[in-house]
Order: structure tokens, then C-alpha cells, then sequence
């Protein structure tokens, strides 16, 4: 057991209000569209496959909550854990393609994505890893090739399924957390130098990503096709003005917006719920965030501190891509919203984040 029994109450109560507003949006967003998306006249059935992820990751979550932290700590653990998500996520390379991609392990009942699991996995071998060799984080050959060759290997497997958009969190919160061990600015302009024309050249790579990225730079040379989703999703943060319309009472989600109850929820809240709505959900989000980050600065072990760090950016990157995507910031890319967005995988790695967290923010002095 835990050496305390105090969570952080704040950050807990954050995380199951953004968990809330997720679940009456998915319902709102989902509920008409279900024929076209299952072929099922059942409203409630998005809501009620949620419902159930959400009860699986809420035990999943208390139960980290009150695992001994010397097991998060375990190596054996760890590298177990590691080893499992390779070794899914090289699975669902040979599975079906969903929606043309490889990115889900097809069970009897529901749909597992490994890549959504390698997050958390990548983030508890970088915590274990970053705290022994901290001392030594700027040797090349002795830590920083063998860092970036186990994050390297994660995000290499998602990059082929294809899934771009997680595989760039992976490398932005390895990064955060590598910097934060303290990194030479010369090894960081070195990582640069080579880690941008790779990113570049992946872009290239492929006609989708391209379209996608011309498309961003101007969506309404062809609002009916390519950049169709970037403008229903403007359309819908627009029309909900201040207050919105209403829970329901969206119009985007009526086959217009692509992905309503997924993508792109958050267009959704800011029709139905207008700007106050969105503004208030985005404060919840940064101020998890910062308690996240609390729980970072007064870590009392290094590992505690990675873990935490990792798992805050996790959180944070991933919101803050979600929602510049629904406002045309950023090119489209297929990343959920974190606790909101309909997905057992996602919402199961979420509260593993949350998890995880009010563990450490016990362990924090």
C-alpha cells in the first residue's frame, strides 16, 4: 500500500467533470447518427459501449490509485508491459484494415488499439530508464541511442499502421521528457537538425498527409471535398456564438461533420454549448494540467517525477492537438480528445494517466 491515503482531490474531481461533459456530448453527438455508423436504430448504443469502457477504466484506475508504487516502479514490471505492446502492436499490422488503417486487434466482443496502450507503456520505460541514467543523460552511445532507439521502435510501429497523429505525441512527450533531465541545448539543436527533415520527408511520404497539410493552409479551395472537415468544423464553433443552441441541438452532427462523436467533439461542444462552454472545458483541461504538473514539482523520487511529467504531457499534448485541429490550427489528424472523445482504448489510457497520477500526488511532499 501507499504510505498516504491523501489524493490529490482536486485533480480527481477535474478529470470526472471532463469525464461527465464527455459523456453527455458523446450521447448528443452520437445519437442520431448511429444507423449510418453501425447500422444499429439504437441511440444509446455509443453511450452504453462507453459506459461500459468507463466502468473498466475507472477500476483500472482505482486500482492504480492504490497499487504500491513500487511496483509502478518494478522493472520487471515495466519491461513486461513493454514487450506486451510490441508485440500487440506488430499483431495489428496483420489484422483487417479498419477505415484503411491497422490500428485495432479485432476481439470477439470489442476492438483493442495497441497504440493507445504504448503511450502509457513508453511513458513508464522512460520514467524508469531517464531516473538511473540522468547522471549520464547527455552519453551518446550509453543513453541517448539506446533512448532513442526504444522511441524510435514505438513510434515506427504506429507510423505504419498508418496513425501519424499518435506517433507524434509519442515523440513530444519523450521529448518533454528528455529535456526535462536535463539534455545539452546541443544535443537538443542536434536532435532538431535531424528529427525535422525526417518529419518533413514522412509528410511527403504519403498523398493523404499531404492533402492534409495543403489543405490546412487552405481549406476553402475545396470546401466540398478535401477540406470538407475543417470547414463543417469551423461552421459548428461558429454557430454555436456565445452560448451555443443547446445540448442536442446541434446541427453539424446531422451527417454533415465527419467523426462527431470522436475527432471532432469538440465542434460539437462548441455548437451545443457555444463559447462558454468550450472556454469552460478547456480551463478544466488546463487546470488538470497544472495539478498534474504539481504533482511533478513536488515528487520526492526521480522516477515519481518522469512518471508524473510524462503523464501530464500525455494529457496536455494531446487536448491541446484535439482542439487545434476543430479550430484549423493544426492539419487533421485522427487523435481523440482525452476523457471526452467516444473510445474504450482511449478513455482506458486516460484514466490510466489519472491513475497514475493521484497515486504519485500521494507519494508528493
Amino acid at each position: 500500500m501507499s504510505r498516504k491515503l491523501t489524493y490529490d482531490t482536486y485533480l480527481f474531481g477535474a478529470a470526472m467533470l471532463i469525464v461527465v461533459v464527455g459523456m453527455v456530448m458523446i450521447y448528443s453527438a452520437s445519437a442520431i447518427i448511429t444507423m449510418q455508423k453501425v447500422g444499429s436504430d439504437n441511440p444509446y448504443y455509443f453511450i452504453t459501449k462507453q459506459f461500459v469502457f468507463l466502468l473498466a477504466g475507472s477500476a483500472v484506475m482505482v486500482t492504480l490509485m492504490h497499487l504500491d508504487v513500487a511496483r509502478l516502479r518494478d522493472r520487471r514490471i515495466i519491461y513486461a508491459g513493454v514487450a506486451t505492446v510490441l508485440v500487440a502492436l506488430v499483431i495489428a499490422l496483420f489484422q483487417p484494415t479498419i477505415n484503411g488503417t491497422h490500428r485495432w486487434i479485432v476481439l470477439s466482443h470489442f476492438q483493442l488499439q495497441p497504440s493507445e496502450f504504448a503511450k502509457p507503456a513508453l511513458i513508464l520505460f522512460l520514467a524508469s530508464y531517464l531516473a538511473r541514467k540522468e547522471e549520464r543523460i547527455n552519453e551518446l552511445t550509453s543513453t541517448l541511442l539506446p533512448l532513442a532507439f526504444v522511441v524510435a521502435l514505438f513510434a515506427g510501429l504506429v507510423v505504419i499502421e498508418p496513425d501519424f497523429g499518435t506517433a507524434t505525441t509519442l515523440v513530444l512527450v519523450a521529448a518533454g521528457m528528455i529535456f526535462a533531465a536535463g539534455v545539452s541545448w546541443m544535443r537538443v539543436v542536434t536532435f532538431a537538425l535531424m528529427i525535422i527533415p525526417a518529419g518533413v520527408l514522412l509528410v511527403f511520404s504519403a498523398a493523404y498527409r499531404r492533402d492534409r497539410l495543403f489543405t490546412f493552409m487552405n481549406p476553402e479551395a475545396d470546401p466540398l471535398g478535401k477540406g470538407f472537415q475543417a470547414m463543417q468544423s469551423l461552421i459548428a464553433l461558429g454557430t454555436g456564438g456565445l452560448r451555443g443552441l443547446g445540448i442536442g441541438n446541434g446541427r453539424q452532427k446531422l451527417f454533415f461533420l465527419p467523426e462527431p462523436h470522436t475527432d471532432f467533439i469538440f465542434s460539437i461542444i462548441g455548437e451545443e454549448l457555444g463559447f462558454i462552454g468550450a472556454a469552460a472545458l478547456i480551463a478544466l483541461f488546463a487546470f488538470l494540467v497544472w495539478r498534474g504538473f504539481r504533482v511533478t514539482r513536488f515528487s520526492q523520487n526521480r522516477f515519481d517525477f518522469y512518471a508524473a511529467l510524462g503523464f501530464t504531457l500525455l494529457i496536455g499534448i494531446q487536448a491541446l492537438i484535439n482542439v487545434s485541429v476543430a479550430l484549423c490550427l493544426l492539419p487533421t489528424k485522427g487523435l481523440p480528445l482525452p476523457l471526452v472523445s467516444y473510445g474504450g482504448s482511449s478513455l482506458i489510457t486516460s484514466l490510466i494517466a489519472v491513475g497514475v497520477l493521484l497515486n504519485l500526488s500521494q507519494q508528493s511532499g
